[in-house]
């Protein structure tokens, strides 16, 4: 009906407010009388209301929930006699001289209709000249702080012929949205932008953020596009209407909670996640079920506080971390909280002092709520934000793809090329890292008398910073000064001391001589197994914690064809789709696999961390002897 009076609209430049032609018709206004209560004796006509407060009209409403109010007529000569009555209320019964002639809403349910003209048929009595009680039964709904939907005003009432009243309305609906067209406007513009975001393709940087700020723009425009169809639109589907309403007004404050941990890459909190269906409950029943009921009202207001809150606080957990954008987007997000609670702070100067706030501002003839004003303003600054972040992180991308780069280059020092030869000892690795970049590192060195060192370990963190403290370590053992496991760890340590930055490093040194003496220094690391057995070698301190550190060695006698395993904790800690760890258990029963095959296992059962996997056999003298 709305998008019918838009040329007439455009070719009325001014309508007065009660304008009337043709046919006799007069205006409600001066002084009516009302008071509080329900009593359906003050319908009646012989009724004394000489007492009741006098209310003014035009002039506030009442500031009750339930009242009623009256007033004494006389009317001309009417053929068709009629009484028409403006947004007085959310639902109100409507008597003439005692007798019922209509009602809106439903005072029984107090379900939320929007107060708008309502023209209601006169008995044909009424058609000659007399004097006439109206009398009108209302129920407001909860707290009324100047919406638009929530529009109520004493002015616009009539009576006179229907014909007249009719010409009136038209004229009153045509003044109204001449009013509204430049919100009409705004809400277009809304409803492209939410359009466009939510179209862009997945390829795009911040693509989440963008997205989520599109199903934003488009909730919002939609939602006031309802407004205007409520206003102007048929009642009699006001059921669905609501059904589309609650589920818009969700996606309203979901989007506003999800924005911002999008726009800065972290997962929303479980507890939020768990919340934000209870939007859509929680506005269904304050529109259909008992908008009247003030716990109602001051839930719905504590869900959109904790909603129009949290983008704020997350970009102030931002800023404290000194991210980059994040102090600007702080500035935009307060002020978008601020708009966003118009409605509840002058809820609440209503309630507690009486006072309410326009949330309407006038350009000329036109009318524009000042949320939206201000929100149109708000788009496209966090646009450029966005933006400007999108740019941040491209560079950070850049940079994070050349260290990167650097450190797989890095990486190839943590397992070696290729395995030493030592005569009588055959070797079996497997490195799988959970990144890039791991943490575990194994070392191989033919020393002196012919014997095979063995170094193997797991720096504490990931990434580049591990990466280039393995390469640490593995340059010190290149230039070692001792071929003994202890002293090498007792070196390694001297090493480590101050490098770590609070970390440790995990490391078991071992000795392969030829005559079948393996010698074991342990820092920490998960002891190896000899023929699937663990040997059980003094643990020791991780590298990196103390000062003066020593490493007991000892000794183990390997007959040939004896194996020796190493798995990291990548392996023990592998953990299936039911959380269950790969075990102990599980690995003793693997250990007489391969590496690759260990190897292989674990990650197929679930890997979390790095995965190494070396094994040292001392060959039968006849494989070696020449």
């Amino acid at each position: 009906m709305w998008l019918s009076l838009i040329p007439l609209a455009f070719l009325t430049a001014h309508v007065p407010s009660n304008a009337a032609t043709g046919p006799w018709s007069a205006e409600l206004n001066g002084t009516w009388l009302w008071h509080t209560g329900d009593d359906m004796q003050w319908a009646a006509p012989t009724f004394d209301d000489s007492a009741w407060p006098v209310l003014p009209v035009p002039g506030p409403l009442p500031p009750d929930t339930h009242y009623w109010i009256r007033i004494h007529v006389t009317s001309g000569p009417m053929s068709d006699p009629g009484l028409m009555l403006g947004p007085i209320a959310y639902a109100y019964d409507a008597y003439w001289d005692g007798e019922q002639i209509g009602s809106f809403g439903n005072l029984a349910r107090g379900r939320w209709f929007v107060p708008r003209w309502r023209i209601f048929p006169l008995p044909r009595r009424s058609a000659s000249p007399g004097a006439y009680v109206i009398a009108i039964r209302v129920g407001q709904i909860g707290l009324d702080y100047g919406g638009r939907i929530g529009r109520l005003e004493t002015v616009d009432n009539s009576i006179g012929d229907i014909a007249a009243l009719k010409n009136a309305e038209s004229a009153l609906l045509r003044a109204d949205f001449q009013s509204r067209l430049l919100q009409l406007l705004v809400d277009f513009a809304l409803l492209v932008a939410g359009l466009y975001f939510l179209l862009l393709p997945p390829s795009v940087s911040q693509g989440a953020a963008f997205r989520w700020l599109g199903a934003m723009l488009l909730a919002r425009a939609l939602w006031v596009l309802f407004e205007f169809y409520s206003n102007d639109g048929p009642l009699d589907d006001w059921f669905p209407v609501l059904l589309r309403l609650s589920a818009i007004t969700t996606v309203w404050w979901v989007s506003t909670i999800e924005f911002p941990y999008a726009l800065f890459r972290r997962r929303v909190p479980f507890a939020l996640r768990c919340i934000e269906p209870f939007f859509f409950l929680l506005f269904f029943l304050f529109q259909w079920q008992s908008p009247g009921s003030y716990y109602l009202v001051l839930a719905a207001w504590a869900l959109q506080t904790l909603a129009s809150i949290i983008p704020v606080a997350v970009a102030a957990s931002e800023a404290r971390k000194h991210t980059a954008g994040a102090a600007v987007t702080l500035l935009l997000f307060a002020a978008s909280c601020a708009a966003t609670l118009d409605n509840v702070i002058s809820g609440l100067l209503t309630l507690i002092l009486g006072v309410t706030l326009p949330t309407w501002v006038s350009i000329g003839p036109f009318q524009v709520w000042v949320w939206d004003a201000a929100f149109l303003l708000w788009v496209p600054a966090i646009t450029m934000q966005v933006h400007k972040m999108n740019l941040r992180f491209r560079d950070e991308q850049e940079r994070l793809r050349g260290e990167m780069q650097a450190a797989r280059h890095v990486q190839e020092l943590l397992v070696p090329a290729q395995s030493p030869h030592v005569p009588g000892f055959e070797v079996d690795a497997s490195y799988r890292p959970a990144t890039d970049v791991g943490g575990d590192f194994f070392q191989l060195f033919p020393a002196s008398n012919d014997s095979l060192l063995v170094v193997i370990g797991d720096v504490s963190g990931k990434g580049m910073k591990a990466a280039l403290l393995v390469s640490v370590i593995v340059g010190a053992l290149q230039n070692r000064r001792s071929d003994q496991p202890g002293p090498i760890l007792e070196e390694l340590n001297r090493v480590l001391l101050g490098r770590s930055e609070g970390g440790f490093t995990t490391c078991c040194c071992a000795r392969f001589d030829a005559d079948g003496t393996l010698t074991i220094a342990n820092a920490g690391h998960l002891a190896p197994y000899r023929n699937a057995q663990e040997i059980a070698a003094p643990p020791g301190l991780p590298l990196g914690v103390e000062i003066e550190g020593h490493w007991t060695e000892m000794s183990v006698e390997l007959a040939p064809g004896d194996r020796v395993l190493w798995v990291s904790d990548g392996v023990l800690e592998a953990r299936n789709g039911k959380r269950d760890l790969l075990g102990f258990e599980r690995v003793q029963e693997l250990a007489g696999r391969s590496a690759s095959e260990i190897a292989g296992a674990a990650q197929q059962f679930g890997q979390e961390d790095d995965i190494t996997v070396v094994s040292i056999t001392r060959q039968p003298v006849a494989a070696y002897v020449t």
